[in-house]
Order: C-alpha cells, then sequence, then structure tokens
C-alpha cells in the first residue's frame, strides 16, 4: 500500500508547474489529555491546479483508532488502523467548496497501527496496548462527498453550511452541519467539519476563527464491529453522533494553517467518555 501511495504521489510530479502544493494534516487527541493509548490520523497529501477553480489531490493516510479512555473499561471499541490512499477533486467557487474524494486501502493489521504505536510509545511513555484483537485485514474502500457554501440569509463570511455522505466498506453516514465565522477574508475550511479531505488552501492572506455543530446518521461503522474484551459480543453503535467543534485558520505568503477541537457524543452505548480530539493541518508554500 505505501509503495502504491508513493506511486501516485511521484506520477503527478510532472504537474508541478501548476500551483502544486503539499499539506500535512495530524489529529489526535492528545489536546485533551486522553492520549495516555494512541488515537491518531496523518494524512500527507499534494494538490495541484487543474483548471480556475479546481484542484485535483493526492494522499496518503494512516488512522489508528484504540480504546477510549485512559483506563480500562468493559466492552470498550476494540483496537483497529487504516491505511489508504486518497484522491479527490476539489471545486471552489465564491460560495462554496465542494469534494469530491475516493479512498482505496486495507483495515486490519496490515494498516500498521499496532507498529506506528509502538514507535510513538519509545518517546513518549504509557502501558502497552493489546493489538491482539484488532480486526482483521479487510478491504477499505470509501467514497466520499462534501459541500460548503454560504447561506442566502447570511454572508460567507459570517456563516457557512456542510453537508454530504460517506458510502464504503468501513463506513456509511450522512452528515449536515452549521459554522459561525470570524475575522479575516481567508475563509479557510477545517476538516473537522467536512468529513472529507480539506487541504488549507486560500485564496487571500489574513485569518478566521469559527465554532460550529455537525450531526451524522451512521448507517454502518465496520471500526466499532468488535469489542477490547475477548468473548465479549461486538458493542451497540450509536445511530446518530452530535459534532462540536470550535477552532482558527491563517493563511500569508509562507501558506496556511488551520487547527480546530472537536467533541462527539458517544458513538456506541458502553462507551464511558466522549470522544475529543484535535486537528492540525499545515500547507508550507514551497
Amino acid at each position: 500500500m505505501a509503495a502504491l501511495a508513493a506511486g501516485l504521489l511521484l506520477a503527478s510530479a510532472p504537474c508541478a508547474a501548476d500551483d502544486a502544493r503539499w499539506y500535512v494534516q495530524v489529529d489526535n487527541d492528545v489536546p485533551f489529555h486522553t492520549d495516555r493509548w494512541f488515537t491518531s490520523g496523518l494524512r500527507i497529501a499534494r494538490t495541484h491546479l487543474k483548471e480556475e477553480g479546481v484542484r485535483i489531490e493526492w494522499g496518503l493516510v494512516q488512522e489508528i483508532y484504540t480504546p477510549n479512555l485512559n483506563v480500562y473499561q468493559p466492552d470498550d471499541r476494540p483496537n483497529a488502523a487504516r491505511l489508504f490512499v486518497s484522491g479527490a477533486r476539489h471545486e471552489y467557487g465564491p460560495d462554496l467548496h465542494r469534494t469530491l474524494e475516493a479512498t482505496l486501502g486495507v483495515l486490519g493489521p496490515s494498516a500498521r497501527g499496532s507498529q506506528s504505536t509502538e514507535f510513538i510509545h519509545r518517546f513518549i511513555e504509557a502501558p502497552e496496548n493489546d493489538w491482539s484483537r484488532q480486526l482483521s485485514d479487510q478491504l477499505d474502500l470509501q467514497l466520499i462527498a462534501s459541500q460548503t457554501q454560504s447561506l442566502p440569509f447570511c454572508p460567507r463570511e459570517i456563516c457557512a453550511a456542510h453537508f454530504g455522505a460517506a458510502i464504503g466498506t468501513t463506513q456509511t453516514f450522512a452528515h449536515a452541519g452549521f459554522e459561525l465565522r470570524t475575522g479575516g477574508p481567508s475563509r479557510l475550511s477545517s476538516p473537522i467539519l467536512r468529513f472529507a479531505a480539506t487541504p488549507p488552501i486560500a485564496a487571500e492572506g489574513g485569518w478566521n476563527a469559527f465554532a460550529g455543530v455537525s450531526g451524522r446518521l451512521v448507517a454502518r461503522n465496520v471500526l466499532l464491529e468488535g469489542n477490547a474484551d475477548a468473548g465479549r459480543p461486538d458493542v451497540e453503535t450509536t445511530r446518530g453522533v452530535l459534532r462540536v467543534a470550535a477552532g482558527f485558520a491563517w493563511s500569508g505568503r509562507w501558506g496556511a494553517l488551520t487547527f480546530a477541537l472537536a467533541q462527539d457524543t458517544r458513538e456506541f452505548e458502553t462507551q464511558r467518555g466522549k470522544q475529543r480530539f484535535g486537528t492540525l493541518a499545515v500547507h508550507l508554500a514551497f
């Protein structure tokens, strides 16, 4: 999978003259001091301008999911990891950002979640995490559509709506949300309310801050089809999940940055604590 991703990224190299840009996105729950285990995501992506208002993106993504709290709880979520390549088309207009994304990869031991966890824990001390009952290898294929747009009754500098859906072998859900904004003209969006690839790229410099809410209706989530306790039945998923989020964005000659914090309501019935995490995306102009 890593070789395939490298090939896709290298294949895009001839487009360097077409305003090619790279960005890195890191998701982690360490801002809320719940990183005793390791719940994380890493996206390394390259975008290039295909035509006016349209950017194409290729990326490599690893996501790691571990039990929810710092201490043992019965009937917790199973360990799981995903490793996939992502291809996306971004359409930018005066009042919208539309993303169509497809991902292809693996869910399971081949996603190298345990190895990544062990590597990080060489530098950050933490109790041993038992990966012996993680989900087995399976195809991870997702199709994602997401749109951010202004509203008729509210200027884009003040508010925006987010909506979309994902369907695939790992997760199937629909989402809709609302965001309030303040600040300058950059109007950078965060992936935290879009549930899709979101490059931190802006046509204008400046900053903005935002706060929003999003609800999603979950038809399936394979990441929760299991149990951290051996011999116990699968945890029972929650169909409706609410997310609240807030953050800021900044762009300038050097590039752009978005940072946000989010909290989700419980995703399964026996979940003792709410899922909280932060996401940081950085684009450097070079």
